[in-house]
């Protein structure tokens, strides 16, 4: 499973890959997971959109979650609404 994480959030890059996930950057392979603070992220800015996947990308706003809600998504794949 490859996850980006934007920048700026370097203790969720970390504790991710404690765990054993390939966190990806920018130049990757298409990607599973997206992982970035919503609020303060503008979306056009990032260079990634050619790594999302045809069958969905997960987007995962780390606003308020800890490590084991954003691994729990992860590994489920489940959401609440963004609005």
């Amino acid at each position: 499973m490859n996850i980006y994480v934007c920048d700026g959030l370097d203790y969720i890059k970390y504790e991710l890959k404690k765990k054993g996930y390939t966190i990806a950057n920018e130049n990757n392979i298409p990607y599973d997971a997206i992982i970035c603070n919503i609020k303060e992220i503008d979306f056009s800015s990032l260079n990634i959109l050619s790594n999302v996947k045809n069958e969905g990308t997960l987007i995962i706003d780390a606003g308020s979650k800890s490590i084991s809600d954003i691994e729990y998504i992860i590994n489920n794949r489940s959401y609440s609404a963004l609005f």
